[in-house]
């Protein structure tokens, strides 16, 4: 299994892309979630509640348990921590097709707009949907739902910079 490795803020794994899509993803989120150094805000809304369920090229999805600290004071999901989740959770996609030249570096977000259709209950768990819409050299585009009961709950479009690649000194 390839171990992202990291230099700076730029992941780094030589053999990341001979990987199948799904352990691209489980390497990617381990990364992330299980690195003891860091304690992030996006971490802090996924570590321990997510579960990854399934990847295909252009697709990834999830459930993720809502949490009391991801609830506004009403007990439902507090759009910030939906955007924050959907901001995660929908790049994972891009890993699914990524290959050399092509989303082989990282990509940093340049607009999520997030649509909030119905509330998801504390406790609840939500499935969560990441579809490539589009992917170039320089950008890409990411839709995400959050369902609950069968039912689209938050939507969010995001558009993604993609980063060249740089290669590792080590």
């Amino acid at each position: 299994m390839a171990k992202l490795r990291r230099k700076g803020s730029v992941f780094t794994a030589p053999d990341f892309l001979d990987e199948p899509i799904e352990e691209r993803v489980r390497i990617a989120q381990e990364e992330v979630l299980d690195d003891p150094a860091f304690n992030g805000f996006d971490v802090l809304a996924l570590r321990n509640n997510m579960k990854f369920l399934s990847a295909i090229p252009g697709r990834t999805e999830f459930e993720v348990e809502i949490l009391p600290h991801l609830c506004n004071k009403m007990g439902t999901l507090h759009g910030g921590a939906a955007c924050t989740i959907l901001d995660n959770l929908t790049s994972t996609a891009l890993f699914t097709i990524a290959k050399p030249g092509l989303l082989d570096g990282n990509h940093i977000s340049r607009t999520i707009t997030m649509t909030y259709l119905r509330p998801i209950p504390r406790g609840a768990t939500a499935r969560v949907v990441c579809q490539v819409m589009a992917a170039g050299q320089r950008t890409a585009n990411v839709r995400g739902e959050l369902i609950y009961n069968g039912k689209v709950c938050a939507t969010c479009i995001h558009d993604k910079a993609v980063l060249p690649r740089q290669e590792s000194k080590l």
